[in-house]
């Protein structure tokens, strides 16, 4: 993971938290292809599971960060009474952006790339997730400020643990998804326009990868 692109990025985007959820699931227990609305961080607190990001499958238990892009489908089944928030939220580019942060955007998009790890240190992590569900159902206006402050607290520390941890994040596979979305779709309109916005790239982007891996 290039850490200073990251930041870079970060420091660019206007964020959205769209949701915040506190969940248990008992042993057993499934959910099947949820389609990621936005892009998402998962954080055990308790329990254990397999957890499916599109095709790749990782075994949690306590305190394990998981983070999905847009478009991702999620499946989780639990060996263990389970309990995580996930934290649902958007990253949109600042206008006017520059055109060489745009760019790298669409090389290294963080906001839409796949990992899981144990943190060496998660408390902290915990502290800020339990604080960031506390604060978002207060429903009030300085409540949802806090929530935006505490947030970027979280991604902080998890970057800073990313990176001494040497996590390696994976860049989704934006063909594959492709294809699902119009397997998915296939009864109503269609447009590469569609689903480049769906998949949260550019259309040019996503036609160069397209023809590439599929030749067409």
């Amino acid at each position: 993971m290039k850490l200073n692109d990251h930041i870079v990025l970060w420091n660019h985007v206007f964020i959205q938290v769209m949701d915040v959820r506190h969940k248990k699931m008992d042993k057993g227990e499934e959910l099947r292809s949820y389609r990621l609305p936005v892009s998402a961080f998962l954080y055990t607190v308790r329990g254990s599971a397999r957890v499916w990001l599109d095709d790749s499958v990782h075994r949690v238990d306590r305190f394990h960060v998981l983070h999905g892009g847009k478009g991702m489908c999620l499946s989780v089944l639990t060996e263990d009474v389970l309990e995580y928030y996930i934290i649902l939220y958007k990253a949109t580019l600042a206008l006017p952006g520059r055109k060489e942060v745009a760019q790298l955007l669409e090389r290294e998009n963080p906001f839409q790339n796949q990992y899981a790890f144990a943190p060496h240190y998660p408390l902290p992590l915990y502290d800020k997730v339990k604080l960031l569900e506390q604060e978002w159902h207060k429903g009030s206006g300085l409540g949802k400020l806090h929530v935006k402050a505490l947030f970027r607290h979280f991604v902080f520390e998890l970057l800073h643990q990313l990176d001494r941890q040497g996590i390696q994040p994976l860049k989704p596979d934006l063909v594959a998804q492709a294809v699902t979305y119009i397997r998915e779709h296939f009864s109503r309109p269609i447009t590469l326009e569609s689903i480049a916005e769906d998949l949260e790239c550019s259309t040019g982007h996503l036609s160069r990868l397209f023809k590439s891996k599929m030749h067409v």
